[in-house]
């Protein structure tokens, strides 16, 4: 390392250092290898606004920093962040084509004994599910761009079609979020956006679901273009009854898009889910200790392994023991008192779901 370089550094040092001393009541101090500063904070209630302060000022300059417990005092380290090679969005795109395709190919296939438009409601299914899929993710990407929390576009995942045509997208951060706060925001904000747009699919659903003679009914179940059930979830029920008219001596076809918020429902009640990596998992973390996560992200794999979803509870078993969780930059400064009263009300949506849109729902339960 030249001996501009270590100056350079240097003088950076001194830099964080000072903007450190003028927001913390700071004891000893030490500066690290690599442009790293440590300090001892004492305990304050303007903690939590102060280092949200510190990141928006050494950001800038190419610092983060971390202020955790030890002991009885804080630690606080300001340390260089490290280069991250943005990425193109080459691999974005081709996932969204795919799953696009793989969404197309399956609303052939769910459309196919619908005796409206075929190529509308092919469109109309597709535009459900990738609605409900990205304003997910969009939700992620505001709260991300609210939170100065830089990540990236969404990467769909393309799925199997006549099964199940995607498994729904993801998108990734450069750096942790700043607080407690900010990981609730984050974690919260995909599955409520997500959750707005499944109703507006449901109720869709039920506007194009078309009443048929019974005696075309039983053509179709013949020749095995569409498939008796006997019970329906009891939103879609409410929705049916309400919104689809239908004479005496008529039976329905379910509209594709039926299929595409109960999917929609589905992928929020298991983002719901306090587990790990999961939406909720971000929620239950930002809350709760590190002790109780844990012990809830256990319960959710036997909630959900009971509930009948095997492979989804064996996937966050696996995850779990091999993904490290989502710790923001300041896991100090308790969250606020709204998002404790919102994280109680998540449980709330996530029971609701259950009970009225997956419970008895026949393209979960036959």
């Amino acid at each position: 390392m030249g001996e501009d370089q270590s100056s350079s550094i240097y003088d950076e040092q001194r830099l964080v250092a000072e903007k450190i001393r003028s927001l913390f009541r700071t004891r000893n101090y030490y500066l690290r290898e690599q442009g790293a500063v440590e300090f001892e904070v004492e305990e304050d209630k303007g903690n939590k606004e102060a280092f949200l302060k510190l990141l928006r000022e050494i950001k800038p300059i190419g610092y983060l920093a971390v202020l955790r417990r030890s002991g009885d005092y804080l630690t606080l380290i300001a340390f260089r962040r490290p280069s991250i090679k943005p990425r193109g969005p080459r691999l974005n795109l081709i996932l969204l084509l795919a799953t696009l395709g793989t969404v197309t190919a399956d609303g052939f296939f769910k459309a196919s004994g619908y005796p409206g438009s075929l190529l509308l409601m092919i469109g109309l299914y597709a535009v459900g599910i990738m609605g409900i899929i990205g304003v997910h993710e969009m939700g992620h990407k505001l709260a991300s761009a609210i939170h100065g929390v830089q990540s990236s576009p969404p990467y769909f995942i393309p799925g199997i079609p006549g099964a199940l045509p995607t498994l729904g997208a993801v998108i990734t951060s450069s750096e942790p979020p700043a607080n407690r706060d900010s990981l609730f925001d984050l974690g919260i904000s995909g599955p409520l956006a997500g959750l707005g747009v499944t109703l507006l699919v449901a109720v869709g659903g039920a506007l194009t679901t078309a009443a048929v003679p019974l005696e075309e009914l039983s053509r179709q179940a013949a020749a095995g273009k569409i498939q008796i059930v006997s019970n329906l979830d009891l939103f879609t029920e409410f929705l049916l009854s309400n919104l689809t008219p239908q004479r005496v001596g008529t039976g329905l076809i379910l509209s594709p898009l039926i299929f595409a918020s109960s999917l929609g429902f589905l992928i929020t009640f298991l983002n719901l889910m306090p587990a790990w990596q999961l939406d909720g998992g971000h929620v239950a973390r930002a809350v709760l200790s590190p002790r109780l996560h844990k012990v809830l992200t256990y319960a959710s794999i036997v909630v959900l392994f009971v509930a009948g979803f095997q492979l989804m509870a064996i996937l966050i078993l696996i995850l779990s023991m091999r993904s490290p969780e989502m710790r923001p930059l300041d896991d100090v400064s308790p969250i606020s008192k709204s998002r404790k009263i919102m994280f109680i009300c998540v449980w709330i949506i996530a029971a609701l779901i259950y009970v009225f849109a997956i419970q008895g729902n026949p393209f979960f339960f036959r």
